[in-house]
């Protein structure tokens, strides 16, 4: 009996030496916004999102889900595949088809003061993400302000 503990310990220590220990999920910020098409009731946007693996090995993002918001309200959501390799110890920038409502767009344009676009807009992005080295998706949750003066995202992760 003890035996066969022994040996289904080992084929468990086996089956998991592949996956690294210490790993940490993948960073996620907004490096920016764009118009893709505007609709009666849903506009598209191409949302750039900065990814950033501080890991010591490569990831590869398999698929990504996010919502973002914006001043405080709801702004884009988004459901994507994708098939991105994020090297080890590196960022890179990958954009993303996201979809509002349009009350959600008019209810940005009726709270977001004009002075915000100078000095920036608050924005908070939440979501999950699978990785190839996880069976599990991770969440993920970063607020900060894009735009402004330097017209570059700036932050920290909550």
């Amino acid at each position: 009996m003890c035996r066969r503990w022994v040996l289904l310990l080992s084929f468990v220590v086996a089956a998991c030496s592949g996956l690294p220990l210490n790993a940490v999920p993948p960073k996620l910020s907004v490096a920016g916004v764009d118009i893709n098409s505007l609709g009666l009731f849903e506009q598209h946007f191409d949302v750039r999102l900065r990814v950033t693996n501080p890991n010591d090995f490569d990831l590869t993002i398999e698929a990504l889900e996010f919502e973002l918001e914006v001043n405080g309200e709801p702004f884009a959501k988004s459901v994507s595949r994708t098939g991105m390799l994020i090297p080890a110890a590196s960022s890179t920038v990958v954009q993303i088809d996201a979809v509002t409502q349009s009350k959600d767009l008019i209810r940005q344009f009726k709270t977001l003061p004009p002075e915000s676009l100078k000095e920036g807009v608050p924005y908070r992005i939440k979501g999950r993400v699978k990785t190839d080295r996880s069976s599990r998706w991770l969440p993920f949750d970063h607020a900060g302000v894009y735009g402004g003066n330097e017209n570059k995202p700036k932050g920290q992760a909550i």
